[in-house]
């Protein structure tokens, strides 16, 4: 039995494009075979805390299910996705959608420590356009966001933090 979720139609704050990629990527990712999430300004709007700037989707999974998501999407991977800040095993941008989905398996962000992986350890359902989308909670993604610790990365996690 699939879990029901809360439903995306009674969050404030995500438009309509937003919300057509969202149902985009939960029919889409149907054929990963593990979990993954959404994270960035689309997750933090399905909390209820986002300021209408989210220019992208942001999917982080494993690199083996990015492979074959990819795959299935006939998107090839790209060679450099990475960055200073963060970098993936497997990085896609699918563009089919309103919104281009940024893909990442294996994500990693660098901190004072070191290169660290990010994986969440929670996973809430939300029903989007009659299918299931899946963000860490709301506290994880919190920490995810003040992890990365950019600018509009603190900002989200501080209106998260005051919404909830």
């Amino acid at each position: 039995m699939q879990p029901s979720g809360r439903t995306a139609s009674a969050m404030s704050g995500l438009s309509a494009p937003v919300l057509e990629t969202l149902a985009h990527v939960a029919k889409e990712l149907t054929v990963a075979d593990g979990p993954w999430w959404l994270i960035g300004g689309a997750a933090a709007g399905l909390h209820g805390a986002e300021d209408g700037a989210i220019a992208d989707v942001d999917i982080i999974m494993s690199p083996r299910d990015a492979r074959k998501v990819l795959a299935c999407l006939k998107v090839v991977p790209e060679q450099d996705g990475g960055t200073d800040l963060f970098r993936s095993e497997i990085f896609g941008r699918w563009s089919d959608p309103p919104l281009t989905v940024d893909l990442m398996g294996g994500m990693e962000v660098l901190t004072a420590g070191g290169w660290r992986r990010v994986e969440p350890a929670t996973r809430e359902p939300i029903r989007v356009g009659g299918q299931l989308v899946y963000t860490p909670s709301r506290a994880e993604l919190i920490d995810i966001l003040r992890l990365f610790g950019r600018p509009k990365d603190l900002a989200r996690a501080r209106r998260l933090s005051e919404a909830g």
